[in-house]
């Protein structure tokens, strides 16, 4: 049964979520350059395991990701083609535990081989303050097991609402349903975006920390802010073209639905845009390059999905390449220019192209 669980849902998990790993993965070693990778993820693992803030950041990004897992299994289970599932109810309890302990290792096979590292790291140089976040790593695991257990279980016992709040009606524009979408069906989609944007974001600055308050610094450090919200821009076009693709037969012109997405965008970023007017000890030049250059970022990705027609392999291939132009232009002092151009290049392929794109083949 385990094996059959492992391919059927563990398997599954990773083929679906692919995109989302190789995200991670690209943040992790792609952005740092190779005489420097070792050295950073080292001073990354002792920073996590010397300090109890950073630990308890950290148990809260695997946190969302047992969350993510929880919910995927949920999902599964409740579908007719994983009714042989039921099955496994039929073990005693010692014995389903013991197998969806396994399932739900599997799942966070990235995070128990990082927590591998923490622990070496941690009896290499004597910080412990790691330990909260293995800990915590255990008792997630635990009680990822414990809830699919009881659901699988007791899926027969009702549910009562034991405080009915009262509903709060809130005014929806048509250009913040995709943001509702995120509030209401990729909630853990976006806290781990956002989490991760931000810790990416603080990453480079102490990176760079003996470069001075250079403007180079915090667009970098906002190049990771955009590439750390592709994923998310991903999802949000794949709703806008599954569900909201009637809005080409209404009176909505295609510049209208454009503010609409620099106004969508604005909202995401507005945490790490707060971050940066405060480090940068409320210098505005410093903060309109950066809503310039991120904004703009972001619009090329929208246009880059939907050019390629949301495949997601050519779409990290053309993030690599991003990547690179965008450090270059930074780097080379050409980061004003370079964000007109990006932004004039996302414009106008919206307003030439959108209305010929056929939304059902990115759907």
């Amino acid at each position: 049964m385990l094996k059959l669980l492992l391919r059927t849902i563990g398997l599954t998990f990773y083929q679906q979520h692919v995109g989302l790993f190789l995200v991670a993965a690209y943040l992790l070693f792609g952005m740092i350059q190779g005489y420097q990778l070792v050295e950073f993820h080292l001073s990354l693992l002792i920073s996590i395991c010397s300090s109890a803030i950073n630990s308890l950041v950290i148990l809260a990004i695997w946190l969302l990701y047992t969350l993510k897992c929880v919910l995927f299994v949920k999902h599964k289970l409740n579908l007719a083609e994983y009714q042989f599932t039921m099955m496994v109810t039929t073990l005693n309890k010692s014995k389903q535990m013991k197998l969806w302990v396994k399932v739900y290792c599997f799942l966070m096979l990235p995070v128990i081989i990082y927590a591998g590292l923490m622990i070496a790291t941690m009896v290499k140089h004597q910080y412990y303050f790691g330990l909260i976040a293995i800990v915590g790593l255990l008792m997630l695991i635990a009680f990822a097991a414990s809830y699919t257990f009881y659901a699988s279980n007791y899926t027969f016992k009702p549910t009562r609402n034991l405080i009915n709040l009262p509903g709060i009606k809130l005014p929806k524009p048509f250009w913040t349903w995709p943001l509702f979408y995120l509030f209401q069906q990729q909630v853990v989609l976006l806290l781990v975006c956002k989490l991760v944007s931000i810790l990416f974001f603080k990453a480079i600055l102490w990176v760079f920390a003996d470069v001075g308050p250079d403007i180079r610094v915090y667009l970098t450090a906002l190049l990771t802010v955009v590439l750390s919200h592709a994923m998310l821009i991903y999802h949000l076009l794949k709703f806008d073209a599954h569900y909201q693709s009637f809005a080409k037969s209404l009176p909505i012109t295609a510049i209208k639905r454009l503010y609409g997405w620099l106004a969508l965008f604005l909202l995401l970023l507005l945490p790490e845009f707060a971050m940066l007017f405060w480090l940068t000890h409320f210098n505005l030049a410093i903060l309109l390059y950066g809503m310039l250059f991120s904004l703009s970022g972001l619009l090329l990705l929208q246009s880059l999905i939907y050019g390629l027609k949301a495949d997601t392999e050519s779409y990290f291939k053309y993030l690599l390449f991003f990547f690179f132009i965008s450090m270059t232009a930074i780097l080379a002092g050409y980061y004003f220019l370079f964000s007109l151009a990006i932004l004039a290049i996302a414009v106008a392929f919206y307003l030439l192209k959108f209305n010929k794109i056929d939304l059902k083949e990115i759907a």
